[in-house]
């Protein structure tokens, strides 16, 4: 962990340096440097504070899921203080270092720049211009490929969207993301939890926030991407507060998250929370550690399952699987919401719970839940603290930027190769900018479409 943050910082450091090497000749122009949305071996919130603006790099894989490309713009969009950043790079056509490597569809390219402007971003960019005729990255996509001309199908779809960006960009730049839901993206906590020798080598720290992330995706609640260190202040802002395997809690967190949720808040965390302090040290007196008596249980074992291999949890009307690890849970004052089912012999033992704190209330996840377990999960939170989702079908996102006097766009996009329909008249109609087309209620989506719709 020692060495973890020596490299972090090492390598700010020497941006830093650069930065300020600049600055004695150029007192204005903005500097950032790119960034690579959950790039392990960088604290980036450390980094966003010495960045005029941030921004970074989108390539993702061939199997990488919507919500996940969604995640890692808002927390790029969180680390700089949920300002608008940039999109300095994406691949107009095939990424050059996966073992095979995907041209994208038509219209793909379309969707994944208005996606980064749904969730904050004011530019969008390209690597690169010109394909390189020798070196590692020569298949990597371009603007102008090999043939070197302008009748190929994505320089012709590259020069569209900038048509499209040029004509209605600039009455979007600036609008902001307004959100009720805060995720916290601990990078202590990912040094931690995958540097663990035991009781699992199962976890992959982006992927258990994604797992958190995706419930609300699906029902297009918008998201704030913060750090564990968040002040109380701020945090209050929130009426729901995540923390997805936060195994380390730094000095102060704990105390924060219990004025929080006896001020009212709703806290969610589970499965390898609290476990180590600052220095990577166990907390002696029980798992969860300082979140003890916020949570409202006692860890007394974590079990580790192997690879795929699930476990039963029972619970209200749906019965779901969770894997990876299973938390054998005592209650200390937290009501049970779900049991494991099976035959271990921890059967019947709480596997989600719900302790109440103050004015607010603290839920702890036991097990990593399945998409439809966390959703489930996800699903009677989201109506309590009435946080205004939208169903829309599946693959179809909705995402919403607020500008000044009251303004409200609103971005639907399909991240399918089908054809969709919906009926949103929760959204009182507007006109579609990009055809303007009046819209009411009910839209159609081409695949990989983009509606961008400013709202009445």
């Amino acid at each position: 962990m020692d060495y973890r943050r020596f490299q972090s910082q090492a390598q700010l450091a020497c941006y830093t340096n650069e930065r300020d090497a600049i600055r004695e000749y150029d007192a204005t122009t903005p500097i950032t440097t790119n960034l690579m949305g959950t790039f392990k071996d960088l604290d980036y919130f450390e980094w966003a504070k010495e960045m005029d603006v941030v921004s970074w790099d989108n390539y993702p894989g061939m199997d990488t899921p919507p919500s996940f490309t969604a995640m890692c713009h808002d927390l790029m969009r969180g680390i700089g203080g949920n300002k608008p950043f940039m999109l300095m790079e994406q691949t107009p056509n095939q990424q050059n270092w996966f073992p095979f490597c995907k041209v994208k569809q038509p219209g793909e390219v379309r969707k994944l720049s208005w996606q980064a402007v749904a969730h904050g971003a004011d530019t969008v960019r390209f690597f690169q211009m010109k394909q390189s005729l020798g070196g590692c990255e020569r298949f990597h996509g371009a603007v102008i490929a090999h043939d070197g001309t302008e009748e190929s199908r994505v320089f012709k779809e590259t020069a569209a969207l900038g048509e499209e960006l040029d004509r209605i960009g600039r009455r979007i730049m600036g609008s902001r993301i307004e959100s009720r839901v805060a995720i916290m993206f601990d990078w202590q906590s990912y040094w931690s939890l995958e540097g663990c020798v035991g009781p699992t080598t199962g976890f992959n720290y982006p992927n258990e926030v994604h797992r958190f992330y995706r419930a609300l995706w699906r029902r297009n609640v918008p998201v704030d991407m913060i750090a564990s260190t968040t002040p109380l202040a701020r945090l209050s802002q929130y009426d729901l507060a995540i923390a997805p395997a936060l195994i380390t809690v730094l000095p102060g967190v704990a105390e924060t998250l219990e004025a929080y949720v006896a001020d009212g808040g709703t806290f969610i965390t589970g499965y390898m929370a609290g476990i180590h302090d600052e220095h990577d040290l166990v907390v002696p007196g029980g798992y969860p550690g300082k979140l003890r008596r916020l949570m409202g249980v006692w860890v007394e074992e974590i079990d580790a399952l192997a690879p795929g291999e699930t476990i039963e949890v029972h619970g209200g009307t749906v019965d779901v699987k969770g894997e990876i690890v299973a938390s054998i849970i005592h209650r200390e004052g937290a009501e049970r919401l779900a049991t494991y089912g099976g035959d271990e012999f921890y059967a019947g033992h709480s596997a989600l719970t719900v302790n109440a704190y103050g004015k607010g209330k603290a839920y702890f996840v036991g097990t990593p839940l399945d998409e439809t377990g966390m959703s489930a999960f996800m699903a009677p939170i989201i109506k309590e603290l009435d946080l205004k989702s939208l169903d829309t079908p599946e693959d179809v996102s909705l995402s919403v930027r607020y500008g000044d006097g009251g303004t409200r766009y609103a971005f639907l996009i399909n991240n399918s190769a089908a054809d969709k329909r919906l009926c949103l008249s929760e959204l009182n109609g507007g006109t579609e900018l990009l055809t303007g087309t009046v819209i009411n209620d009910l839209i159609e989506l081409k695949p990989y479409g983009v509606d961008v719709i400013a709202l009445r």
